[in-house]
């Protein structure tokens, strides 16, 4: 399912596409629309079925984003759209069975709330990078504008870090660090590999030293950009 997805959306990314005037809101809309008339479903391949109705009306909300797609941050990009129209879809569509979003493989930082400026995302991707591959330990950081469905920072940490499955592959596991601007939280999760190279003393210390007087400044950037340097230093 999560192939068909992203064959699809790298497909209308790139062809000739026209403005329409959609928002995610009227995109949520017709996907829903769609599922709940679809009498064709069976059981055992609902799923799939509508991850195939998802991927077809993507393309017209993505006609609405030709002109101001971020190119150079396409990741980003796709891991937005996908993860606010999944979210949508959640909250207003009651057939819907695709509860999780997914985002594209490789992803370092994920921004469903903009705070960081094109120079300081390719900094943060690439110390993120730096970890991953030197120090063999994935962290994903996530900029969230709302904690849907959950109501708790940490219990949204430790289900996006558990849905992403972030860290499997790696033999230091893997980290998310979650914030949110708006809200003015942030939590760390690590996998029960990743606590035996940065334990929960030391997730606790990163947001006491870096994060929190960093963001209390709104200089989000240094409050994570430290924060990812100091755990380089502490994977060495």
């Amino acid at each position: 399912m999560k192939k068909i997805r992203f064959l699809i959306l790298f497909y209308v990314i790139f062809i000739n596409l026209k403005s329409n005037g959609q928002s995610i809101s009227d995109i949520s809309l017709k996907i829903c629309d769609s599922i709940q008339s679809n009498k064709s479903f069976v059981s055992d391949t609902i799923i799939l079925q509508q991850a195939k109705i998802y991927s077809k009306f993507l393309d017209d909300y993505l006609t609405v984003k030709k002109n101001d797609f971020n190119f150079s941050n396409w990741k980003n990009e796709i891991n937005s759209i996908n993860y606010k129209l999944t979210r949508e879809l959640n909250k207003t569509c009651e057939k819907l069975k695709i509860k999780t979003s997914v985002i594209l493989p490789f992803t370092n930082l994920i921004e469903i709330d903009s705070v960081f400026s094109t120079e300081q995302s390719k900094k943060i991707t690439h110390i993120s990078n730096e970890i991953k591959y030197k120090n063999k330990m994935e962290i994903v950081i996530l900029s969230i504008d709302e904690l849907y469905p959950d109501n708790e920072i940490r219990n949204f940490s430790n289900n996006k870090l558990m849905e992403w499955q972030i860290g499997g592959v790696f033999e230091k596991g893997g980290t998310i660090i979650v914030f949110s601007k708006k809200l003015r939280v942030v939590a760390i999760s690590t996998t029960e590999t990743a606590m035996k190279y940065l334990t929960n003393k030391d997730c606790d210390k990163l947001i006491a030293d870096f994060m929190i007087p960093n963001f209390k400044n709104n200089n989000y950037y240094d409050g994570i950009y430290k924060s990812l340097i100091e755990i380089k230093n502490i994977l060495k």
